[in-house]
């Protein structure tokens, strides 16, 4: 999955830094002795050695606050459910992995904005009743518990959709999601 990938890829970065980190470190030091035998002068290093290691520390506070996670529980019925803000207006998701793009049934498009009456029905769409004919439609903003994605795109299907679908034009444009036996986590 890419999201996993890219995952991967900054924790092995984040693993090569660290040593050059403490390799800059040493190298101050020894800077700092170097002008200390030149100079005679004394100067204390603990100070310089703290000061890297809390900016050292409070960057990868910072990245790592930015960093946000929601967590979307598998119910009683073994499927995984998601609350969404879907432009402002709160929406229940049965999450589809099989679905390439979010759909929305007619009910949950009209309260978020999307009246499928102004849309054109120009989308085949392929569902476990049969094909039907759908409205494209672009969500300005999806929210799920802070994790957000903007400009989302979507289909809105009048008829045989009892619940919206979170599908992968959501999903992919995370950063990483992870499914466990009782949850998916998707991160920001």
């Amino acid at each position: 999955m890419p999201g996993r990938t890219r995952a991967r890829t900054q924790a092995a970065v984040m693993k090569a830094i660290l040593p050059a980190l403490a390799l800059f470190g040493a190298a101050a030091l020894g800077l700092v002795a170097l002008r200390e035998t030149l100079t005679g002068s004394q100067t204390e290093a603990k100070p310089a050695i703290a000061e890297v290691a809390e900016s050292d520390a409070d960057s990868l506070h910072i990245t790592a606050s930015q960093i946000r996670s929601a967590s979307l529980r598998k119910e009683g019925d073994g499927h995984y459910w998601a609350t969404a803000r879907v432009n402002g207006v709160v929406v229940k998701f049965l999450v589809d992995t099989g679905a390439t793009l979010v759909a929305l049934n007619e009910r949950d498009a009209r309260r978020a904005g999307l009246a499928p009456e102004n849309l054109q029905q120009n989308v085949n769409v392929r569902t476990a009743s049969g094909r039907v004919k759908a409205a494209g439609a672009v969500i300005d903003t999806m929210e799920i518990d802070g994790v957000s994605v903007d400009d989302v795109s979507a289909v809105i299907i009048e008829e045989g959709l009892e619940h919206s679908l979170l599908g992968m034009s959501f999903l992919n444009r995370l950063e990483s999601w992870d499914v466990t036996p009782n949850a998916i986590i998707i991160h920001e």
